[in-house]
């Protein structure tokens, strides 16, 4: 199913699109495994969880397992939408980056030039 594209300001922020992109495959994730996932600390993820919460993208539960209280994240059906349509826009943008040689003006005749890609890494430390 292809979404609309909507870029989502919410979703943008780096640790937060990486915490919806690891919920999006799955039912659920304890959240012990997503603050693991992302080498963070418990109170960065709460906060980006409530925030990703308040706008109805996820549901934090607990549960309890082993006789213990744990919290599992959830991605919410508004959720996968806003994710879907949030990397449909991103996938947009990225196309205008490179135009590809069918979409030069027919005639225009410019010189290949080499550039350097660089590969930039994700910080999940960044907010």
């Amino acid at each position: 199913m292809v979404s609309q594209a909507a870029f989502d300001e919410l979703i943008h922020a780096p640790l937060r699109l990486q915490i919806c992109a690891m919920l999006s495959p799955v039912r659920w994730l304890p959240f012990s495994d997503i603050r693991d996932s992302l080498e963070i600390s418990d109170s960065v993820l709460s906060k980006h969880l409530s925030a990703l919460a308040e706008a109805g993208y996820v549901e934090v539960s607990r549960v309890r397992a082993d006789s213990r209280s744990r919290r599992q994240v959830t991605l919410t059906k508004p959720g996968r939408r806003a994710l879907r349509g949030h990397l449909t826009a991103l996938q947009a943008i990225a196309a205008t980056a490179e135009p590809t040689i069918s979409e030069e003006p027919s005639g225009a005749r410019t010189p290949k030039r080499r550039q350097a890609r660089r590969e930039v890494p994700l910080d999940p430390r960044i907010a």
